[in-house]
C-alpha cells in the first residue's frame, strides 16, 4: 500500500466509495487521517478502518477539512459539479483524486504515466508485463485493475505503471512521471470537460507532470497529439512520436494484439522500455506472449471456423474502427448508448463487415448511419444479435472460409448493462454456450 504519510491528523472527506474511494479510506487511515465518507447510491462497509466514519457530505466538518477525495465517476466541474463538490470549491477545500494520495506517499520506484482516449488500458499492461518479463519489479494500476493506493511500492530499481484517465489526470495535481505516454485523442467525455479544448487541456496535463530528464511519447503526429507534441518539444522538453513501424525488428505482435492501432500501442511501449533500460530483446520476448486484456479485442470462443472476438470495451467509435480493420469478414454486433458522434470512425471502417446487428439505445440511428453501407439487423439484445450474428457467419463460412463475430458497439453500456465489462462477459457467455453446442443451421436474415 502506498501511504501518505504527510496526511497523518489531516481531515479529509471522501465522497464515493467504490474502489478508489475505499483504496483512499484504507490509505488514508493508515497515515493516521481523519476520515468522514459518503456515496449517494452505495452503502459503506460495515468495518470501517479506525479513524474512518460514514456521513452525509452535508454533515462533514467543512469548516475544518483539509481535503476531499472524489472518486473519477463523480464530476468536479463539468457538466455541473456535485453538490458537495460546489461545498468544497467554496469552502476552499482542495479537491484531489486517489491518485494525488499514492503520488503524496512519495514512492521511490520510477513511474510511468499513461494516457489516451483509447489504448491506454493494453499499454499499460503491456508495459507491466514486459518489465516483469525482464526481471523488472513493477506495479501496476490507477485506471486499470488495482486502485493507485493499493499498489505497493517496487523500490528504487522497480517501475509504477499508471493509467490514468482524463478525469485523474485534472484531480492530481503532484503527479509526476520518468516517462508520460500520450496515444491519441479523440472526442470522448466531452461533457465531463466543458467541450474539446476541455478535454485535451485534462490529456495534456500528463506532459505537466514529466520530470526534467523524462521522456514524453506520443502516439499521434496530427491532430490535437500532434500539436501538443510540437508545442512540448519546441519548448525544450524530450519527446517523440511513433508509429506502427517504428517496433524494434526483432519484435512480433502477439495474437492479442491485432491491428495496425496495437502496432501503434506496442511501439510506444518499446520507447518507454527502451528509456527505462529495458533490451530490445527481452521486450520482443515479453511482446510476444502477451495474452492481452479481457474486454478489448479478445479471443472467447471458436466453433470450426467461426471465431468471436469480445471488444466491449470499444465504447466509442474510433476504438471500435480499429477493431473493424484489425479482422475479415466481420459480423458485427454494435450499439448501445450512443456517444455525441454516433458511430463517428467505425462508420467509415465497414469494408470487412458483411452484416451489422444493432442492439440498444442507438440501434435505428447506427441503423440510419449504416445506411447503403452494410446489410443491417435490428436485434434489439445482445443474445439475439449473436445468436443471428452466429447464424449468418455459420452459413458463409462454408463458402467463404473463416469469419469473425465481432461484438465492438461503438457505445457505452449503460441503457441495457452495468458496465462495458457487465456487457462483454454476458457477450462471451453466450458465445462460450454457442461454441460448445452442435454446429447451428443458419441463413441471411432480412
Amino acid at each position: 500500500m502506498l501511504v501518505p504519510r504527510s496526511m497523518s491528523g489531516r481531515k479529509v472527506g471522501i465522497l464515493g466509495l467504490g474502489l478508489s474511494g475505499m483504496a483512499a479510506t484504507h490509505a488514508l487511515d493508515a497515515a493516521g487521517a481523519h476520515c468522514w465518507l459518503h456515496d449517494d447510491s452505495r452503502a459503506a462497509p460495515d468495518h470501517l478502518p479506525a479513524w474512518a466514519q460514514t456521513a452525509h457530505w452535508q454533515d462533514w466538518p467543512w469548516d475544518g477539512l483539509d481535503a476531499m477525495v472524489i472518486s473519477p465517476g463523480i464530476p468536479h466541474d463539468h457538466p455541473a459539479p456535485h453538490p458537495a463538490a460546489a461545498r468544497a470549491r467554496n469552502a476552499g477545500v482542495e479537491i484531489i483524486s486517489e491518485v494525488e494520495l499514492a503520488m503524496r506517499a512519495a514512492p521511490r520506484a520510477r513511474l510511468v504515466a499513461i494516457t489516451g482516449t483509447n489504448g491506454k488500458s493494453t499499454t499499460t499492461a503491456l508495459i507491466g508485463h514486459c518489465l516483469r518479463h525482464a526481471g523488472v519489479a513493477a506495479s501496476v494500476g490507477g485506471n486499470i485493475g488495482d486502485a493507485a493506493c493499493n499498489l505497493d511500492d517496487p523500490g528504487p530499481d522497480g517501475v509504477i505503471v499508471l493509467e490514468l484517465s482524463s478525469y485523474q489526470l485534472e484531480t492530481t495535481p503532484s503527479l509526476h512521471a520518468d516517462v508520460a505516454l500520450l496515444l491519441n485523442i479523440t472526442p470522448d467525455h466531452l461533457d465531463r470537460h466543458g467541450g474539446m479544448d476541455g478535454y485535451v487541456a485534462a490529456k495534456a496535463r500528463i506532459l505537466s507532470a514529466l520530470l526534467p530528464d523524462g521522456l514524453a511519447v506520443f502516439g499521434e503526429d496530427h491532430g490535437p497529439v500532434g500539436r501538443l507534441a510540437t508545442e512540448f518539444v519546441a519548448a525544450g522538453g524530450s519527446g517523440m512520436t511513433v508509429g506502427a513501424d517504428d517496433l524494434p525488428a526483432n519484435a512480433r505482435l502477439s495474437p492479442a494484439l491485432a491491428g495496425p492501432h496495437n502496432a501503434v500501442n506496442a511501439a510506444a511501449a518499446a520507447a518507454c522500455l527502451r528509456h527505462l533500460g529495458v533490451s530490445e530483446d527481452d521486450f520482443a520476448a515479453g511482446l510476444a506472449d502477451f495474452d492481452g486484456l479481457p474486454h478489448r479485442m479478445q479471443h472467447v470462443a471458436q466453433h470450426e471456423a467461426v471465431t468471436f472476438i469480445n471488444d466491449s470495451k470499444a465504447t466509442n467509435g474510433v476504438a471500435a474502427a480499429c477493431a473493424l480493420a484489425a479482422f475479415d469478414s466481420i459480423y458485427w454486433i454494435a450499439g448501445g448508448e450512443a456517444k455525441a458522434d454516433g458511430l463517428g470512425p467505425a462508420a467509415a471502417a465497414t469494408q470487412n463487415v458483411e452484416r451489422a446487428y444493432l442492439i440498444g439505445s442507438a440501434a435505428a440511428d447506427f441503423a440510419a448511419e449504416l445506411t447503403g453501407l452494410v446489410p443491417v439487423r435490428l436485434s434489439g439484445d445482445l443474445e439475439s444479435a449473436t445468436h443471428a450474428a452466429f447464424a449468418d457467419a455459420s452459413a458463409a463460412t462454408g463458402v467463404a472460409g473463416a469469419a469473425t463475430v465481432l461484438l465492438s458497439p461503438a457505445a457505452a453500456s449503460f441503457d441495457q448493462f452495468e458496465n462495458f465489462v457487465a456487457r462483454g462477459d454476458a457477450f462471451s457467455a453466450i458465445a462460450r454456450q454457442i461454441a460448445t453446442t452442435e454446429t447451428t443451421a443458419g441463413g441471411a436474415h432480412a
